[in-house]
């Protein structure tokens, strides 16, 4: 009886052992190194599950030049590898389902450890949203299950330390962490979505999906989850005065950026022109222009002007414009659906803010002269869609 109990516990010991070590080595969440073995753990496929875990690691070995921030528009298409960055290493923080105040948030600790030479965020109208009955104040109330060392405030996170071994114990010892690991190596050269050791996202999870059902179906399907988050509901961007935690958190990394003297650039998305048919048939058209308004009055609030640029690509522009195609395996060269765009037009956008070019700059002088342009693109727009429609 001894002997089988030794023999028990030796074997749990030393299967547990393997366990932990096969799940280190693959790493599928990016928490102990940055090392990789192609077609074994580069593509870290069962990231989109852990994706807030994975951001608050990742970028500890990456000591970045320049860093990416946003949600899933710059996180799909902002590549790390763009020529046009001209050899700096990049790193993607941007975070899918993420808003502006967990954005700096993970901004913010990334500062703690290491300052880059410059920061690339894309700012989004939905992140400014608020219910008119919302409540402001700030700073945000720490999580208890938060994994980043310090608050937005700068605080000391009291749950880190707790957090953060729960989090290494769970990626190398845990029955989930097991499978995404056999996961990651299987899935290594299928098309799926998968995260890379800069934390830039590929989309390949979108290739089946166009083979086979086309990308109309991928715009249906996003104009559909828009309209049931805007239609019948009414926001604002903070009452007098904007108060709100987007802009707070904005005004936050302006102000951290510029004490550290370090190049902050402002962007906004190019969503494409079916994006905003549904913004304004959902009656926010007017607030989306006021939210622009406002983003350029808060910027030049702190200053950020003499110094920085706010770029938007959003509108009606040649690449907002870009056909639809209605047949099955046709490939668009912009867009994957009407919020996200490909890695080449993220290569469109970081020439445009490396080169300094005006084409799409928004700033207090132009303000009212392109939101008045962008008003008549919109009934051109309309009539034009109204036309198709009644053909």
């Amino acid at each position: 009886m001894v002997a089988y109990l030794r023999f028990f516990i030796s074997s749990s010991v030393l299967m547990l052992a393997l366990v932990a070590g096969f799940n280190w080595m693959v790493d599928p969440f990016s928490i102990w190194h940055a090392s990789c073995v192609e077609s074994v753990n580069c593509r870290k496929t069962e990231a989109g599950d852990k994706i807030y875990v994975v951001k608050a690691y990742q970028w500890r070995d990456a000591r970045p030049d320049i860093v990416v921030l946003g949600n899933s528009r710059p996180e799909l298409g902002i590549d790390p590898e763009s020529p046009y960055f001209n050899g700096s290493a990049v790193y993607n923080l941007a975070i899918r389902g993420a808003g502006l105040v967990n954005q700096v948030d993970y901004m913010l600790n990334l500062l703690a450890r290491h300052n880059p030479e410059r920061v690339i965020i894309s700012v989004d109208f939905l992140d400014f949203l608020q219910s008119r009955s919302a409540n402001f104040s700030w700073p945000p109330e720490t999580s208890k299950d938060g994994i980043l060392p310090f608050t937005i405030g700068g605080e000391t996170n009291p749950y880190y330390l707790m957090n953060d071994v729960k989090t290494r114990l769970n990626s190398v010892l845990s029955l989930n962490s097991f499978l995404a690991s056999v996961k990651t190596v299987l899935n290594q050269d299928k098309f799926v979505n998968y995260t890379r050791l800069d934390g830039f996202n590929d989309a390949l999870g979108f290739i089946p999906i166009v083979n086979y059902e086309g990308t109309k179906a991928l715009f249906e399907q996003k104009e559909n989850a828009l309209i049931r988050r805007l239609a019948g509901k009414e926001f604002d961007l903070g009452g007098d005065g904007y108060r709100s935690k987007s802009f707070r958190a904005l005004e936050l990394l302006v102000d951290s950026l510029a004490r550290r003297n370090i190049k902050l650039d402002i962007f906004i998305s190019p969503y494409h022109q079916r994006y905003l048919d549904v913004v304004h048939r959902t009656g926010h058209f007017a607030l989306f222009q006021e939210w622009k308004e406002a983003l350029v009055d808060r910027l030049a609030d702190v200053n950020y002007f003499s110094n920085g640029s706010l770029l938007d690509f959003s509108g009606f522009n040649r690449f907002t414009r870009e056909p639809v195609p209605s047949e099955s395996g046709m490939f668009m060269q912009w867009y994957w659906e009407p919020s996200h765009y490909r890695a080449a037009l993220g290569e469109e956008v970081v020439r445009h803010i490396l080169s300094k070019d005006k084409e799409f700059e928004l700033s207090p002088e132009n303000i009212e002269i392109r939101l008045a342009a962008e008003r008549e693109s919109l009934q051109d727009r309309v009539k034009e869609t109204a036309y198709l429609a009644g053909r």
